[in-house]
């Protein structure tokens, strides 16, 4: 009777751990994708704005505003 219970209590503990294991693996598959799909950002250079490299990913910089010529400021 002892080891009947035994094996039911190993069998049910090997299930969780098998779970577990697959929801893992499921969640860093999940997380791999999300950033390697945050990564891929086109890199143009034409126009005003660009994508740089950083630290953090790739960020936008530039002006989307045309530049103003200092002689038409009356300044």
């Amino acid at each position: 009777m002892i080891a009947w219970v035994g094996r039911r209590v190993w069998r049910a503990v090997r299930t969780v751990i098998r779970v577990a294991k697959e929801t893992h693996d499921e969640q860093v598959s999940m997380w791999e994708s999300l950033l390697s799909a945050n990564r891929a950002v086109p890199q143009t250079t034409t126009g005003p704005l660009r994508w740089v490299n950083s630290l953090d990913g790739y960020r936008l910089v530039g002006s989307h505003l045309p530049a103003q010529d200092q002689s038409q400021t009356g300044s």
